[in-house]
């Protein structure tokens, strides 16, 4: 064989080579690591949330993926244990080899592994947890949050308390960083509108079985009209149930700025939920008329045969790995440092909330979310619960507070 055939093989052996090897790169999933609570008494939130980011990746994958390659969710249980938590994302990021990790339900959890992505140099989307400092003293150019935060939430709660008329406010919350804190965002945004005060709160264990001697409490030493309640999960829905069956609520202005769940709703029911209560969430299914939450709410609704609807649990997963989709086509990689850079300050449009942005100088995101008073009627897409009504969106940009108010000091992407 002449040198010069000898050439041409070698080149076309090379050049069939790369052809494999890039074909083999496309059909290889790209892997999206999904780190929530799968195990204990929070469980329910993560598969709600497995839920939602699913339909996103049903929905990206039947489009042809993203870049020519289909993604696949790949699961770790956090256990809602800060160092629990720490581990899976370690694993996750090291051995799972994930292009980005998605999730976090509790606030001990986010606290833990929020500085731990700049060393692992992966970006990380928090889906649930509002603790202030992921995107405030902890903020790094690795991590994002794809709900709503302290500020967002307790200005649109102050507002809706300025306007339903009650005029002394009392707090019935857990006893933990999240309760007092809760309460100390109510009450600074409440005094910045005027107009109504604020008495001693109530901060109870997690996990309180009998709400008797709180309801007494309330009863018997407060003389509030308005009362915020940052309880959530099996201890918002107890609460509200002995309350509601012992008349208590009767006559007083209730407010339940993270209590906007279908799964409170659900557990509660009909009989059980209380009429004319407020509450706040980052979604609310039936609070946006546009195709693309109608579609997201149709595919949600359609997992079960009961016809359940989503919960911000599963839209803030959907969403997220939404603008995950987004960065990578705006970077044109998967390469992690690529895509951080590509979320950070990344707006997307087509949302079930509308547009959503991630704002550069701190990866908070930044849209519209929802109060509304629980109606007499039920919902339309599903005879179990109550519906919403006097739904007030509150616009994302009115609610948010300027960067320079805020703590983060975002350091550059180190390369």
């Amino acid at each position: 064989m002449g040198v010069s055939r000898v050439i041409r093989a070698i080149v076309i052996s090379v050049s069939l080579v790369a052809v494999s090897f890039s074909f083999s790169l496309a059909q290889n999933p790209a892997k999206i690591g999904f780190a929530h609570v799968f195990s204990g008494p929070m469980a329910t939130f993560g598969d709600v949330a497995r839920q939602g980011a699913q339909i996103a990746v049903n929905e990206i994958n039947s489009s042809g993926g993203i870049l020519g390659r289909k993604v696949e969710l790949v699961f770790g249980d956090t256990a809602a244990k800060p160092d629990v938590g720490k581990a899976e994302i370690e694993r996750l990021v090291r051995k799972e080899n994930v292009a980005i990790v998605i999730g976090i339900v509790s606030s001990g959890v986010a606290k833990a592994v929020t500085p731990a992505m700049n060393d692992l140099r992966c970006p990380l989307i928090v889906t649930h947890a509002m603790l202030d400092e992921v995107t405030g003293t902890l903020c790094n150019p690795w991590t994002f949050r794809m709900t709503w935060n302290m500020d967002q939430c307790y200005n649109s709660a102050a507002i809706v308390a300025k306007e339903s008329g009650a005029k002394k406010w009392t707090t019935v919350g857990p006893d933990y960083g999240f309760g007092q804190d809760s309460w100390k965002y109510f009450m600074q945004y409440g005094n910045a509108l005027g107009g109504i005060s604020f008495e001693k709160g109530i901060f109870t264990p997690l996990g309180t079985k009998d709400w008797a001697p709180t309801i007494e409490q309330l009863r018997t030493k407060s003389g509030a009209d308005g009362i915020m309640l940052s309880l959530w999960g099996n201890d918002l829905k107890e609460f509200l149930r002995q309350a509601h069956k012992d008349g208590f609520l009767e006559g007083k202005v209730v407010l339940c700025p993270v209590g906007g769940s279908v799964e409170i709703f659900t557990a509660l029911g009909v009989l059980d939920m209380p009429k004319g209560v407020w509450f706040g969430t980052p979604y609310w299914y039936e609070a946006y008329n546009n195709p693309n939450n109608q579609k997201f709410v149709q595919s949600y609704a359609s997992l079960s045969a009961a016809e359940v609807p989503p919960s911000y649990a599963a839209y803030n997963s959907y969403a997220a790995v939404r603008m995950f989709k987004a960065a990578v086509e705006k970077a044109g990689s998967f390469d992690r440092s690529a895509v951080a850079k590509a979320l950070s300050g990344l707006t997307v449009l087509d949302l079930p909330v509308g547009m959503t942005t991630l704002r550069q100088e701190d990866h908070q995101a930044v849209f519209d979310v929802a109060f509304g008073k629980t109606s007499v009627h039920v919902s339309k897409l599903y005879k179990r619960i109550r519906s919403l009504e006097s739904i007030r969106l509150f616009r994302g940009n009115e609610i948010t507070p300027a960067t320079t108010e805020g703590s983060c000091r975002m350091p550059a992407l180190a390369q």
